[in-house]
């Protein structure tokens, strides 16, 4: 019984490489505040060979799940500005949308023909937006992170300006400590990471977090658990739009969620033990093995 066929995919898995993903991915939920859809699509798609509509439409689900666990083990540690991630939640609602549209069209787009192998539209262009995206996170968050410090926050000069826009209407924040932050600043933000949700499979942490962190200015301990609440909104919309396509193989959910339950509780206790700066550069660590598993993905598809 180590091995099973998805019923809608028709794939034969190996059950203990899921579950243990599953394990993973949980911890990563709990500990950053991220869904793991930056390591567990790809992942999904290069070592279990799924499809990448059904790994999106199955992740999401699976972060949907595992961020209702994070949100309310946050909440409980009051590291959670429930106001701050509705505004987040409904600019990223909208962006889901968009983004599960972009993806259904690249799924219909003709084959590309890349030395003398075709190739998906939609396996291209998530593996090269995988690879700018990650690439850039792990970077700018590693440099911060090796900068010497007294303190465990950072305060950026984006997010000190961002502050002074007044833009109405401008709204407080007592949770995250802002005393005034135009709407639409959020919004916007929220609709972009929204877009990353529904065209790859991802709950838009690994954006989200490093965004409420470097650019609006929040603690890194409530960007966590902010940010996971977001995630929450966000990927239970987008699961169920690819729920509707036909995207989701409910066996592969429920056997990762089966590890990331145990994951989940170890990160929000890790989350808690571990200092702001130790938790970024843990992350940024995290991510560039996301980039590592997407250049070899390309690599492997084009050469052998």
């Amino acid at each position: 019984m180590l091995a099973l066929t998805l019923p809608l995919s028709g794939i034969d898995i190996w059950v203990p490489g899921i579950v243990l993903l599953g394990i993973l991915i949980g911890f990563l939920i709990g500990l950053f505040g991220v869904g793991g859809g930056f390591l567990l699509t790809p992942l999904l798609k290069v070592v279990f060979g799924i499809p990448y509509p059904i790994a999106v439409g199955s992740s999401l689900l699976q972060i949907f799940i595992n961020s209702c666990i994070a949100t309310f083990r946050h909440w409980r540690n009051q590291n959670v500005d429930i106001k701050l991630g509705l505004i987040l939640a409904a600019g990223a609602v909208v962006g889901t949308e968009v983004g599960v549209r972009i993806l259904t069209l690249l799924q219909r787009s003709a084959p590309v023909l890349i030395n003398n192998r075709h190739f998906s539209p939609a396996d291209l262009v998530l593996n090269l937006l995988f690879f700018v995206l990650l690439s850039g996170v792990a970077v700018f968050t590693l440099l911060e992170t090796s900068r010497r410090s007294e303190t465990q926050e950072v305060s950026t000069a984006i997010s000190r300006w961002l502050r002074t826009v007044r833009l109405p209407p401008a709204l407080v924040f007592p949770r995250s400590g802002i005393v005034s932050y135009s709407l639409w600043i959020p919004l916007f933000l929220a609709f972009f990471v929204g877009v990353l949700t529904g065209l790859m499979g991802v709950g838009g942490g690994f954006v989200n977090f490093p965004l409420l962190i470097y650019v609006i200015g929040v603690s890194t301990h409530i960007a966590v658990g902010t940010s996971v609440f977001q995630i929450l909104l966000a990927s239970g919309y987008g699961a169920s739009r690819h729920a509707f396509l036909g995207n989701v193989e409910i066996v592969l959910v429920a056997l990762l969620f089966a590890g990331s339950f145990a994951g989940v509780q170890l990160g929000v206790k890790a989350a808690q033990v571990l200092g702001g700066r130790s938790i970024r550069r843990y992350f940024a660590l995290v991510v560039a093995q996301g980039v590592v598993l997407i250049v070899w993905d390309l690599i492997r598809q084009i050469f052998f």
